[in-house]
């Protein structure tokens, strides 16, 4: 079994699945295999994440940043600045998760 380092939740509810989730999710995949990242994230569609009317959006565990009103033109700077640097791209954030 590979070793995961992040895991990226888009939803996928009747509500958000109108807003490009797909485009989104697929500029992402497209990103992790220009990178070589692929083998080590995995994205996952899911069912309602309760912030309907802010889509699409990626919540990045184990970090628990919510990147909201993605568009797949924002992916590249996203994964060039979180995935690769570290560094969470604020404009794009909603919500972190406080970990303690």
């Amino acid at each position: 079994m590979k070793q995961l380092k992040r895991h990226l939740f888009f939803c996928g509810s009747e509500h958000c699945n109108g807003q490009q989730v797909e485009e989104v999710m697929d500029a992402f995949k497209e990103q992790f295999v220009e990178h070589g990242l692929y083998k080590h994230i995995k994205l996952n569609k899911t069912s309602c994440l309760g912030l309907c009317g802010n889509g699409p959006f990626a919540l990045v565990y184990p970090e628990g940043i919510w990147y909201y009103n993605l568009t797949a033109k924002d992916v590249p700077r996203i994964v060039e600045e979180h995935f690769i640097d570290g560094e969470p791209v604020e404009e794009f954030v909603m919500l972190k998760l406080e970990n303690k």
